[in-house]
């Protein structure tokens, strides 16, 4: 090759060599936000990062069971469920603080170790709580005109009622309809399953529920708390006074005088003390009519957590279950 052909070829060289280098600057300046041009990606680059990228979260308005339009932020990590922490939970929802009311939260069955707060206190311990978001379980007008005026604040009428129709309406507030539907149909599977076993053991034999409450002796039948578990869920059959007291009259509940305890003839009882309602309820089990009762004489008769049993939410109902199949099936 002659002398100027390779002369030729070195200064193509160096001259590709000066606009790569250019190159490369001008893509840097961009990059580092500088005034020189616009940076490039490559298109594989960008296709890689759209299909992993996760669509956000966003705020959401809806009305609440009372009629309130409320905000739902896009991803509240503060979220305070006035005795709602055990529908949370079945959603995998952490809530940062869990009800109390005075110095009785009755939620030790949830195993929590976050603070308490006082729902049923003034204002000023919610505001320095600073939740993202408030869910009232049975709504309240005065508490909801104060705290609605610290956070975003969702109430049910009543969610106690039925803890499905909550866990539902949770799931569609929290993007969570799957899990809403999964805890749903592992609770009523399992529910289906114990209360086949139970009947298998004894059958159509009665079953009555007895509170002691602070004030009065109380029979349950109707929606909320332990009656539906027993008498729906497990379809165990109801004492005839359960029958004809609640049940028949769509009823919920009714206080049972000592004059009535002669009737209540129930195969099984499952009675649960207030806090502060020991000393009654050892009265009442000591009591000559209470003696006197089949189920009594037979040791058919169960003390049972009131903290699962006056709660409801498909954790507590689970430990009713749990309950129920350790005194019937053994």
């Amino acid at each position: 090759m002659s002398k100027s052909r390779l002369w030729m070829m070195g200064v193509l060289a160096v001259t590709l060599g000066v606009s790569v280098a250019g190159c490369g600057s001008k893509n840097t300046n961009s990059a580092s936000g500088g005034s020189a041009g616009t940076a490039t990606v490559s298109p594989s680059s960008t296709a890689k990062e759209t299909a992993s990228a996760k669509p956000a979260a966003q705020e959401k308005t809806v009305k609440d069971e009372i009629g309130h339009e409320v905000k739902i932020p896009a991803d509240p990590k503060r979220i305070l469920g006035i005795y709602l922490e055990d529908e949370l939970l079945s959603l995998g929802i952490q809530p940062f603080k869990q009800s109390k009311i005075g110095t009785w939260s009755g939620q030790d069955y949830l195993g929590l170790s976050i603070p308490s707060i006082d729902v049923s206190g003034s204002v000023e311990a919610v505001l320095e709580a600073a939740p993202d978001l408030i869910l009232e379980n049975v709504y309240d007008e005065k508490r909801y005109g104060q705290f609605s005026k610290v956070a975003p604040m969702y109430a049910f009428k009543d969610a106690r009622a039925d803890w499905r129709a909550t866990i539902r309406t949770l799931g569609d507030l929290f993007s969570k309809p799957d899990k809403a539907k999964d805890v749903i149909e592992n609770y009523d599977q399992r529910a289906k399953q114990a209360g086949a076993a139970i009947k298998q053991k004894i059958g159509d034999q009665t079953i009555a529920i007895v509170r002691v409450h602070t004030k009065e002796l109380r029979l349950y039948g109707g929606p909320g708390y332990a009656g539906p578990v027993v008498y729906q869920d497990l379809g165990l059959a109801p004492s005839k006074l359960v029958k004809e007291l609640i049940l028949d009259k769509n009823g919920k509940v009714v206080p049972l005088s000592m004059e009535m305890i002669p009737q209540l003839d129930a195969d099984h009882i499952f009675i649960t003390t207030d806090t502060g309602a020991e000393e009654k309820t050892k009265e009442l089990l000591a009591n000559p009519l209470w003696q006197s009762l089949p189920a009594v004489k037979k040791g058919h008769v169960y003390q049972v957590n009131f903290e699962t049993w006056m709660k409801s939410g498909p954790i507590a109902d689970g430990k009713k279950i749990d309950d129920v199949l350790a005194a019937l099936v053994k």
